[in-house]
C-alpha cells in the first residue's frame, strides 16, 4: 500500500514543463533512488512529493498523519541560530545536557564530522559544507515515515559518504534520495525512479 501517491501530477515554470502527467506511488519502507540530468525534475519531483511545492495539475495524496523529513539542496537557516537549536528537538532545551545523554544525536553529529563544533556556536560562524551538515543531522535525528534527500553526499567526506550510507540501512522508514554519487546510490536503495523529459 502506498503512504504517497501522485496522480497524473505536472509541473511547469514559465513555459517549460518539469513534469508532465507523472503517476507513481511510495510504499512503505520503500528506498528509491532519483536519478536524471541536472535541470530535468529531480528536487522537482521530490518538493511534490513531499507537499512542499504544489503541482499545476494532478493529485498527491498523503496517508494520515504521514511525517516527512526533508534535506533540500539549498540551507535556509538564520545566522543567529545556534547549532543546537538547528538539531535538537524543541523538548530537548527542557534539560540543558540532555543531548549528551542521547546517543542517537552524538551518533549522527560525530558521523557527520560535527562533533567537533560547539553545540551552542551560530550557524552564521559556520562553513557552507558545515551548515548543509548541521541540516542533514536535523534530518536524520528526527523520526519521519519518509526521508527525503536531495544531494545529501555534498560536502561529506569518504568516511561521512560510507557512515551515512550504513546509517540509512539501519534506518526503518522510506527513503528517496537524489545523488550523482553511483556508490552511495548502489548501497543505500533498492529502486531507481529515472526523472527524464518531465516523466
Amino acid at each position: 500500500m502506498n503512504i504517497v501517491s501522485l496522480e497524473r501530477v505536472s509541473k511547469s515554470f514559465g513555459t517549460t514543463t518539469v513534469l508532465d502527467e507523472v503517476s507513481l506511488g511510495l510504499a512503505q519502507g520503500q528506498r528509491i533512488g532519483v536519478v536524471g540530468v541536472n535541470g530535468g525534475g529531480k528536487s522537482t519531483l521530490l518538493a511534490v512529493l513531499a507537499g512542499r511545492q504544489a503541482p499545476d495539475t494532478g493529485r498527491v495524496t498523503h496517508r494520515g498523519g504521514l511525517r516527512i523529513g526533508v534535506l533540500d539542496q539549498a540551507v535556509d537557516f538564520a545566522a543567529t541560530t545556534t547549532v543546537r537549536q538547528a538539531v535538537l528537538p524543541p523538548s530537548a532545551f527542557a534539560a540543558e545536557h540532555e543531548w549528551a545523554g542521547d546517543g542517537a544525536v552524538r551518533q549522527v553529529l560525530d558521523g557527520l564530522g560535527l562533533a567537533g563544533i560547539g553545540l551552542d556556536s551560530t550557524l552564521g560562524e559556520r562553513s557552507g559544507g558545515e551548515r548543509r551538515r548541521v541540516a542533514l543531522a536535523a534530518e536524520l535525528v528526527h523520526p519521519t515515515d519518509v526521508l527525503v534527500l536531495d544531494e545529501p553526499t555534498n560536502h561529506l567526506d569518504v568516511e561521512g559518504v560510507a557512515w551515512l550510507a550504513t546509517y540509512l540501512g539501519g534506518r526503518p522508514g522510506a527513503l528517496l534520495v537524489v545523488t550523482h554519487d553511483r556508490w552511495f546510490l548502489d548501497a543505500v536503495c533498492t529502486t531507481t525512479w529515472e526523472v527524464d523529459g518531465g516523466a
